[in-house]
């Protein structure tokens, strides 16, 4: 059981210098690395030359979470979690590529590469047109930022400032 701290007493001996095998496979330790350091911390995403052209994208990881790093038609990059709002499907199964549309296997909303919602089977039948396509586009990282080519992001607000770790 961890302290408020997160230190779990008797898996690291500082004497000797080594940490229980516990470490790699306790689902509580997992939880806080996954929430004090995935959920605050600046990730590699990928590198601009992977997605040189409008449309392009490659699927990365931020902790858990699949996101599609691409270029949108504009020029403009950005980092989208991969789910569909609908029912949270990926809508983009593959690694990397080129598309004008992510759209989720499952119901077959579509988005933009700029995110934005762009198709709703049924929108008539179904919502009676009443669906705010604006407010149901796919959820961006909460930062990301450029270094020399490398696109870094945040899935969390909460976390160090770029500016202060990249002196």
């Amino acid at each position: 059981m961890a302290n408020k701290r997160g230190y779990h007493p008797g898996l690291v001996d500082l004497a000797a210098g080594q940490i229980s095998r516990e470490i790699f496979v306790n689902e509580e330790i997992y939880q806080e690395e996954l929430e004090r350091l995935f959920g605050r911390a600046w990730l590699f995403v990928g590198h601009e030359s992977q997605i040189p052209e409008p449309g392009d994208f490659f699927v990365s990881g931020m902790g858990e979470e699949s996101v599609i790093l691409c270029r949108d038609r504009a020029g403009k990059v950005h980092v989208f979690l991969n789910s569909c709002r609908h029912r949270g499907m990926k809508v983009c199964r593959y690694d990397e590529g080129s598309t004008a549309v992510f759209t989720c296997p499952y119901h077959g909303w579509s988005y933009g590469t700029d995110g934005k919602l762009v198709g709703v089977p049924y929108f008539r039948e179904a919502y009676r047109e009443k669906l705010d396509k604006s407010q149901w586009g796919l959820v961006e990282v909460a930062q990301l930022c450029l270094i020399q080519g490398h696109r870094v992001g945040q899935l969390g607000s909460r976390g160090a400032v770029l500016s202060r770790i990249s002196r």
